[in-house]
């Protein structure tokens, strides 16, 4: 499977590498001067709780070409980037699968919209971090030496196809772990309804460290995902994703501070949460709109999401 992937940041030079380490026939898309630098040194990874670094020469192009010759295209950019993306990879009829990989809060109409519905599915990435200098630094297990986080998959009608397999195959013989779900809309959806409210009240208190000592915050930003899971609810979406989100429903508030101050306190969610927020924040503010376009929609009040989404202006 000849595979492109569209964008070089932290995750979408992850798993450039490890496809390309376990020889597959992958090509990176780069652009400006990050381009240059990869065609002159490769993509160079910096692994921040083992402190391996890491360097592949991976084939890297500047643009995706009408005539270009790719089985698959793996679009790692962030969501308010993906707009004029769409137009180009619309141009290509050479292309038959597309894996979008970010957030998503309203759903797929407009990627529809360039696009037929059989050649693209949806999923999200595992881990996180940020490229700084060129050099990308990055954590793919949620505690020193975990188990590689699993990517998420899945097609907009809920099937499991054959091109499904193939490109859960893909991954897992590159050494990543694939988790298909039957509703990855519902599965999006959920998941900025947990991260949203993690980046207002990493704002408010200025970084995790900081919030990990705040319990009245920590308490606010619990509160504040509930509120977020009643919305999807109302607007229809029934089954939380992923199963963990539940907790915050089923556990005492006392006991989830105490899990969330774990948490934040931890090498992981400086990295994963707030390295990546610095380097995000207008896609944040693009999901909370979002988000609240969502909310619009229902009567259901929000005062402890309210309170954290301030924080992102």
């Amino acid at each position: 499977m000849k595979t492109l992937i569209y964008g070089a940041g932290p995750l979408g030079s992850l798993y450039a590498c490890l496809l390309h380490k376990a020889g597959k026939d992958v090509t990176i898309l780069a652009r400006n001067e990050h381009y240059e630098f990869l065609k002159e040194n490769g993509i160079v990874m910096f692994n921040e709780f083992s402190n391996e670094k890491i360097v592949e020469k991976v084939k890297v192009v500047n643009e995706l070409k009408e005539e270009d010759n790719y089985d698959f295209v793996i679009v790692l950019i962030r969501k308010n980037n993906i707009a004029p993306v769409l137009p180009i990879l619309n141009k290509n009829k050479k292309i038959s699968s597309i894996l979008f990989m970010g957030n998503n809060t309203l759903g797929f109409d407009n990627y529809l919209k360039y696009l037929p519905k059989e050649k693209v599915l949806f999923g999200f990435p595992g881990g996180g971090g940020s490229r700084l200098n060129h050099i990308v630094h990055y954590i793919d297990s949620d505690k020193p030496n975990g188990k590689r986080m699993s990517i998420t998959i899945g097609e907009i009608d809920g099937e499991i196809r054959e091109r499904t397999k193939q490109i859960q195959n893909l991954f897992e013989t590159s050494d990543v772990p694939v988790n298909i779900v039957e509703d990855i809309d519902g599965w999006l959806k959920y998941h900025v309804a947990f991260v949203l409210p993690i980046a207002g009240a990493l704002l408010k208190c200025g970084n995790n460290y900081k919030l990990a000592k705040d319990k009245e915050t920590i308490r606010i930003y619990i509160r504040a995902a509930k509120e977020s899971g009643r919305v999807l609810k109302a607007v229809g979406y029934k089954k939380r994703y992923p199963f963990k989100f539940n907790l915050f429903y089923w556990m005492p508030e006392s006991v989830l501070i105490n899990i969330m101050k774990q948490l934040f306190n931890s090498r992981f969610a400086e990295i994963a949460f707030m390295l990546h927020l610095n380097a995000a924040k207008d896609e944040i503010l693009e999901l909370a709109g979002e988000f609240n376009t969502l909310k619009a929609q229902t009567s259901i009040q929000t005062p402890n999401l309210d309170k954290l989404f301030k924080n992102l202006n």
